[in-house]
């Protein structure tokens, strides 16, 4: 190992999402945290319309689609991740409901109004949170639902290394 100094940006992008895409999730969570965070969503039907942004390869994707009955539209800017989104859904049947798009979550093509529900695991940070909830929600309709989780300081000590290179990430 060197003793030079890197950040986030001196790494090969594309070695990670290779690295990742062989993962289920590509962050934090579980199936039980996704099935958990859902139950406190309602008013969810067939006609539902639900976007999963920044899905990854779509672990909790899978999961909203076998605990809705809604339709489904992943995004996420990594065309392997979405190829590998769309095998699984169709392995399971899912197709018809599930439907992996490459695109990015700040530059939607939904019309306003359209969307019940808008989900992103431990993706908002790629936009900024509050920009990403400023942007997101005209495009939620009336009584619909934004379920969003996100990094989070838990104390005001941070050692000093770890909070440097989160804010240079």
């Amino acid at each position: 190992m060197s003793d030079e100094e890197h950040n986030i940006h001196d790494f090969d992008i594309a070695l990670i999402r290779e690295y990742f895409s062989s993962m289920d999730r590509q962050g934090p969570g579980s199936q039980e945290a996704t099935i958990k965070a859902l139950s406190f969503i309602d008013n969810i039907h067939e006609k539902s319309n639900i976007v999963d942004l920044g899905c990854g390869t779509g672990g909790q994707t899978i999961v909203l689609a076998q605990n809705t009955p809604g339709n489904i539209t992943a995004i996420d800017l990594f065309p392997g991740y979405i190829d590998k989104l769309n095998d699984n859904a169709q392995k399971l049947n899912l197709q018809s409901r599930v439907k992996g798009v490459i695109g990015s979550m700040d530059k939607l093509d939904f019309q306003l109004n359209e969307l019940d529900l808008i989900w992103s695991e431990g993706a908002i940070y790629n936009i900024g949170f509050e920009k990403g909830m400023n942007y997101w929600n005209k495009f939620l309709k009336k009584g619909g639902y934004v379920a969003v989780t996100e990094a989070s300081w838990f104390t005001e000590e941070r050692p000093k290394e770890i909070f440097d290179f989160w804010n240079e990430a």
